[in-house]
C-alpha cells in the first residue's frame, strides 16, 4: 500500500488534507483514484490507515486507524559519514535508510574532494531530508532518521555519544569487537581514506579502528556492509 509522510496528529475517524509534494505524488505519479487506500506517517513512529478523496482543491485522507510503527531496529546506529561525490552520498543515505540507521552524520575529511560553501550546502539538505523521507515511504520506517552536517570531523567526532564507537580502517589489526553494544556509532572515510591524524583524532575521542575482513572497500560499500552486519549481529537480520 502507498505510503506517504504527513507531519500532523493522527486521530481515528479524523480527516486531514495531503500535502502538495504528497497530494502530486498520489495523484499523477501513482495515479490513485476516489476511496483507494493508503497509509500515512508522521515520522515520530505513528501510522494512520486511511481513505483519500481527490477534488480540484487537492486530497484528503479519511484516518480509518491509528497504530505504532514496528519497523525500528532495536539497535541505534549512527553513521559518520565523510564528505563524498553527490551521487555516492545520496546513494549511502537512500540505504542506510532501508538498513534502519538512526542517525547521520556528514562532516568533511582531508581527503574528501567534495566541498560546501553555505549556499551549496542549505541546498544539499534540504536533497538530503527529501532522499531519508522517501527511503522511509519506500522500505516502511515510520521514524525519520536525523542528518546533521559538521564543517570538521574533530566537532562529529566529539558530538557523537554512543556507548560502542568505531572507525573503519582497512589497515587496522582488529575487527568487530566481541562485546557490541545495541548503541553504536561508526565512522566512514571518503574515497581516499582517513587520514593518520583523523584516525589518531578518533582514537583519542573513543574510537576503536576496526575493519570487515581483508579487502579494501569503497566509501559507498563500507557503511552499508557495517550496517548490515551490526544488523545481523544485534539487529533485526538475526533469526528467531
Amino acid at each position: 500500500m502507498p505510503r506517504f509522510y504527513v507531519d500532523a496528529d493522527y486521530c481515528a475517524g479524523s480527516t486531514l488534507s495531503l500535502p502538495e509534494d504528497a497530494a502530486h505524488h498520489a495523484g499523477r505519479a501513482l495515479r490513485m483514484r476516489e476511496g483507494d487506500g493508503a497509509i500515512l506517517f508522521d515520522g515520530r513512529g505513528h501510522e494512520a490507515n486511511v481513505v483519500l478523496h481527490f477534488s480540484s482543491n487537492g486530497v484528503t485522507a479519511d484516518i480509518v486507524s491509528v497504530s505504532s510503527s514496528s519497523s525500528e531496529s532495536p539497535i541505534d546506529t549512527t553513521l559518520i559519514q565523510a564528505l563524498v561525490s553527490q551521487e555516492k552520498l545520496d546513494w549511502v543515505l537512500q540505504k542506510a535508510v532501508e538498513l534502519g540507521v538512526k542517525h547521520i552524520v556528514v562532516a568533511p575529511a582531508s581527503r574528501s574532494v567534495t566541498k560546501l560553501d553555505n549556499k551549496r550546502l542549505e541546498k544539499r539538505l534540504i536533497q538530503w531530508q527529501k532522499i531519508i523521507l522517501s527511503a522511509c515511504e519506500q522500505c516502511g520506517r515510520s521514524y525519520l532518521p536525523t542528518i546533521h552536517y559538521h564543517s570538521t570531523l574533530a566537532e562529529a567526532f566529539k558530538t557523537v555519544k554512543s556507548e560502542t564507537k568505531l572507525i573503519m580502517a582497512p589497515a587496522a589489526r582488529l575487527g568487530l569487537p566481541q562485546t557490541l553494544s545495541s548503541n553504536i556509532a561508526f565512522a566512514v572515510g571518503p574515497e581516499g581514506g582517513f587520514s593518520e591524524e583523523e584516525l589518531t583524532l578518533a582514537q583519542e575521542n573513543g574510537f576503536q579502528c576496526t575493519q570487515l575482513g581483508p579487502r579494501v572497500l569503497r566509501t559507498e560499500t563500507a557503511a552499508l556492509a557495517m550496517l548490515s552486519t551490526l544488523q545481523a549481529l544485534k539487529g533485526d537480520f538475526v533469526s528467531s
